[in-house]
């Protein structure tokens, strides 16, 4: 049986899933619709376990790239794409990061980012939302591994999610201003995103980080 998680969603994400709701609304069926649709099929999966539904995939280090060490990666599909004859996989990707539970309940998932994967989109984007300057090494992850891990036959099978973190100070402060935190399976739902002032948090809503 999967692992169940509260899910966070960061304000950043919020308001870009606001953003696709109102325009789906607009033309449904049209592309910002199956977007909203993928990434809210994505959340629920990060609340419940299910990341290797989604090819699921640790992130890494290297210094060409940002410091994505503690996240992974959702490959959620949207559109179909091709080069040539070869299909290329899912469009988009849903980065997210995980952290230990200090009230004994279940464990967070944080949902970064939401984009397509063209140009590195996802993983600049949550570089830029998590303050991770491009070929700088976070020292706090010196003992997880620089690269993504791979699968295949000849190789060892990796864990499809990020390494658990302990929660971070500014995290441990969102957490203990709302007045509780949305269940795990409660937290993803296809329900309105209506933006609301950052210090807000109804019953219903999962807790968001303060900028």
């Amino acid at each position: 049986m999967s692992t169940q998680y509260r899910l966070i969603i960061r304000p950043e994400l919020r308001q870009h899933l606001f953003a696709l709701q109102q325009a789906a609304r607009s033309q449904p069926g049209g592309l910002r619709d199956r977007e909203f649709r993928a990434a809210i099929d994505g959340l629920k999966a990060l609340a419940d376990g299910r990341e290797e539904d989604f090819n699921g995939r640790r992130l890494g280090y290297s210094p060409q790239h940002h410091d994505l060490r503690d996240c992974a990666e959702l490959k959620v599909p949207v559109i179909s794409e091709s080069r040539g004859d070869r299909e290329l996989g899912p469009s988009h990707r849903l980065i997210y990061r995980e952290f230990e539970a200090e009230d004994g309940g279940l464990p967070y998932r944080e949902a970064v980012c939401f984009a397509p994967r063209r140009d590195d989109r996802p993983f600049t984007t949550a570089a830029a939302i998590l303050n991770r300057k491009l070929g700088v090494r976070v020292q706090e992850f010196s003992s997880i591994p620089d690269r993504r891990p791979t699968t295949g036959p000849h190789t060892r099978q990796e864990p499809a999610g990020p390494v658990r973190q302990p929660l971070p100070p500014d995290l441990r402060k969102a957490l203990a201003a709302a007045s509780d935190v949305a269940p795990a399976r409660g937290a993803a739902t296809a329900q309105p995103l209506t933006p609301r002032p950052p210090t807000t948090h109804r019953r219903d809503d999962p807790p968001t980080r303060e900028r």
